[in-house]
């Protein structure tokens, strides 16, 4: 059990610093960006999110849960978190701002793209906000 727990715990400190740099990296796109307000949005979600998967990982192995549940909410944290970069990453390129009114400014883009943006930021905002109300119900429950 403690390496299943060790294992999620690797894989969030990890994926966080990872996430950390490719927001770094993405501050530099951001001038070369269709839209450099979602090309902020995108930096700023990367390096905030990124410091959380980091401080996630580091107190993952003081929680108790099954191996099978810490792989689940482990990876699905990460996944969710990413998704949700990459949506406002793409968005900045393509200019797709139809559903991000206020960084948006009302810079569109071709249905498709918008569609591509739309289902990644939908998919992984429920997908951060099921794994963030497990891990409190986790956390809470656990005695």
């Amino acid at each position: 059990m403690e390496s299943a727990v060790t294992d999620a715990a690797d894989i969030l400190c990890f994926s966080g610093v990872l996430l950390f740099l490719a927001g770094l990296l993405t501050g530099f796109a951001i001038p070369r960006c269709r839209s450099p307000r979602l090309g902020l949005s995108a930096h700023l979600t990367a390096v905030q999110s990124g410091t959380f998967l980091l401080a996630l990982g580091l107190l993952w192995p003081r929680l108790s849960m099954s191996p099978a549940w810490s792989a689940i909410l482990a990876n699905g944290t990460w996944v969710s978190l990413y998704m949700v970069w990459l949506s406002l990453l793409l968005a900045a390129i393509f200019g797709a701002g139809r559903g991000l009114p206020i960084a948006g400014g009302g810079i569109t883009t071709t249905p498709a793209r918008q569609t591509v943006v739309t289902v990644l930021m939908v998919v992984g905002s429920l997908g951060i906000a099921a794994a963030v109300a497990a891990l409190l119900i986790t956390w809470r429950w656990q005695g």
